[in-house]
Protein backbone atom coordinates (compact mmCIF):
# COMPACT_ATOMS: atom_id res chain seq x y z
CA UNK A 1 0.00 0.00 0.00
CA UNK A 2 1.29 3.72 -1.04
CA UNK A 3 1.98 5.81 1.97
CA UNK A 4 -0.22 8.39 2.32
CA UNK A 5 1.15 11.59 1.26
CA UNK A 6 0.49 14.87 3.75
CA UNK A 7 0.11 17.30 0.88
CA UNK A 8 -2.47 15.05 -0.51
CA UNK A 9 -4.12 15.11 3.01
CA UNK A 10 -4.22 19.31 2.97
CA UNK A 11 -5.95 18.89 -0.53
CA UNK A 12 -9.04 16.51 1.25
CA UNK A 13 -9.09 19.09 4.03
CA UNK A 14 -8.89 22.24 1.95
CA UNK A 15 -11.68 20.72 -0.28
CA UNK A 16 -13.89 19.75 2.99
CA UNK A 17 -13.37 23.61 3.80
CA UNK A 18 -14.61 24.38 0.61
CA UNK A 19 -17.90 22.73 1.58
CA UNK A 20 -17.76 23.70 4.85
CA UNK A 21 -17.66 27.76 3.51
CA UNK A 22 -20.80 27.07 1.24
CA UNK A 23 -22.86 26.94 4.44
CA UNK A 24 -21.65 29.89 6.37
CA UNK A 25 -22.17 33.62 5.88
CA UNK A 26 -19.56 35.08 3.76
CA UNK A 27 -17.77 36.97 7.04
CA UNK A 28 -17.32 33.31 8.57
CA UNK A 29 -15.92 31.44 5.83
CA UNK A 30 -12.48 29.94 6.25
CA UNK A 31 -9.65 31.01 4.30
CA UNK A 32 -7.23 27.94 3.71
CA UNK A 33 -4.76 28.95 4.83
CA UNK A 34 -2.52 26.09 7.66
CA UNK A 35 -2.40 29.43 10.35
CA UNK A 36 -6.45 29.23 9.89
CA UNK A 37 -8.05 28.77 13.48
CA UNK A 38 -10.64 26.57 13.84
CA UNK A 39 -11.26 26.13 16.95
CA UNK A 40 -10.77 28.92 19.86
CA UNK A 41 -10.66 32.39 20.43
CA UNK A 42 -10.88 34.47 17.09
CA UNK A 43 -11.89 31.01 15.07
CA UNK A 44 -15.27 31.48 12.95
CA UNK A 45 -16.33 27.84 13.66
CA UNK A 46 -19.20 27.17 16.10
CA UNK A 47 -19.56 23.58 17.35
CA UNK A 48 -21.66 22.48 14.12
CA UNK A 49 -19.02 24.30 11.99
CA UNK A 50 -16.26 21.73 13.52
CA UNK A 51 -18.56 18.70 13.31
CA UNK A 52 -19.13 19.51 9.66
CA UNK A 53 -15.62 20.01 9.03
CA UNK A 54 -15.54 16.80 10.43
CA UNK A 55 -17.44 15.05 8.57
CA UNK A 56 -16.91 16.70 5.24
CA UNK A 57 -13.32 15.30 5.88
CA UNK A 58 -14.08 12.08 6.43
CA UNK A 59 -16.03 11.72 3.22
CA UNK A 60 -12.85 13.21 1.21
CA UNK A 61 -10.89 10.70 2.95
CA UNK A 62 -12.82 7.95 2.26
CA UNK A 63 -13.36 8.81 -1.07
CA UNK A 64 -9.83 9.69 -2.41
CA UNK A 65 -8.27 6.94 -0.09
CA UNK A 66 -11.04 4.15 0.23
CA UNK A 67 -10.32 5.00 4.18
CA UNK A 68 -12.66 5.24 6.30
CA UNK A 69 -12.52 6.97 9.51
CA UNK A 70 -14.13 8.38 12.40
CA UNK A 71 -12.56 11.66 13.35
CA UNK A 72 -14.59 12.70 16.29
CA UNK A 73 -13.65 9.64 17.79
CA UNK A 74 -10.13 9.48 17.21
CA UNK A 75 -10.01 13.16 18.09
CA UNK A 76 -10.71 12.43 21.44
CA UNK A 77 -7.67 10.54 22.55
CA UNK A 78 -6.16 13.66 20.47
CA UNK A 79 -3.32 16.24 21.50
CA UNK A 80 -5.93 19.36 23.31
CA UNK A 81 -4.85 21.76 19.99
CA UNK A 82 -5.70 18.77 17.32
CA UNK A 83 -8.31 21.08 16.02
CA UNK A 84 -6.98 24.74 16.64
CA UNK A 85 -5.62 25.51 12.92
CA UNK A 86 -5.87 23.88 9.81
CA UNK A 87 -2.31 22.91 10.25
CA UNK A 88 -3.04 21.07 13.26
CA UNK A 89 -6.01 19.53 12.13
CA UNK A 90 -4.12 18.75 8.81
CA UNK A 91 -1.46 16.73 10.78
CA UNK A 92 -4.06 15.69 12.93
CA UNK A 93 -6.10 13.79 10.02
CA UNK A 94 -2.53 12.65 8.25
CA UNK A 95 -1.80 11.15 11.48
CA UNK A 96 -5.43 9.21 11.98
CA UNK A 97 -5.53 8.13 8.16
CA UNK A 98 -1.86 6.47 8.57
CA UNK A 99 -2.36 4.80 11.37
CA UNK A 100 -5.65 3.67 9.90
CA UNK A 101 -3.74 2.07 7.06
CA UNK A 102 -0.78 0.83 9.06
CA UNK A 103 -3.86 -1.53 11.09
Amino acid sequence: MNPVDKARIAELVFAAVDEVNQQLPRAKRLEKSEATLLTGEGASLDSLGLVNLLFNTEQKIESALGVSVTLAEDGAAAPGDAFRTLASFTDFVHSVVVNKRNG
